[in-house]
């Protein structure tokens, strides 16, 4: 009976899990996964020139490395809050204990404020991520293609 609930239970997990993984790839990333053992000139008609060119070189031991950098930034005005200056109060913090005819004292600390404004400002946007680099061999075949960003309807 036992034997028979634990295998229901991994059964369960695994559907579970399979569920997660099955998420849809990346065509891109599908895309230079097939690119792995062919020469780099396949990765360069798919993606264009590269953006760094390091081919193998005679005193090199470890092949080449290229990458293409179709990240596209722009520009944006947006309000951001500048600090002008600091501002100084005082709180209290407490009290000494008064008595035969001592009047009680306040205790008192400074509390410095940052002050400022906004201010409309130019700041940079990352409308979308798009990094690929390959690494070759000595041969100029690809070893390892990696993929950050980059999905097909913004690859370029």
């Amino acid at each position: 009976m036992a034997s028979s609930i634990l295998k229901s239970g991994i059964a369960a997990a695994a559907v579970l899990l399979s569920g997660c993984i099955a998420s849809k790839p990346d065509p891109v990333q599908q895309a230079a996964d097939a690119m792995v053992g062919k020469p780099i000139s396949v990765a360069i008609q798919a993606f264009g020139p590269p953006t760094l060119n390091l081919p193998p070189c005679s005193y090199c031991t470890d092949g080449g490395t290229y990458a293409w950098d179709n990240t596209r930034i722009s520009k944006q005005w947006q309000s951001r809050w500048v600090q002008t200056g600091t501002e100084t109060s005082q709180r209290v913090i407490g009290q000494t204990q008064g008595g035969h005819g001592i009047a009680p004292m306040l205790i008192t600390e400074d509390v410095t404020t940052p002050v400022g404004e906004n201010r409309m400002m130019q700041v940079d946007t990352v409308d979308f991520l798009c990094n690929i680099q390959a690494f070759t061999d000595m041969k100029d075949v690809i070893k390892s293609i990696d993929v950050v960003g980059c999905t097909s309807a913004d690859r370029y």
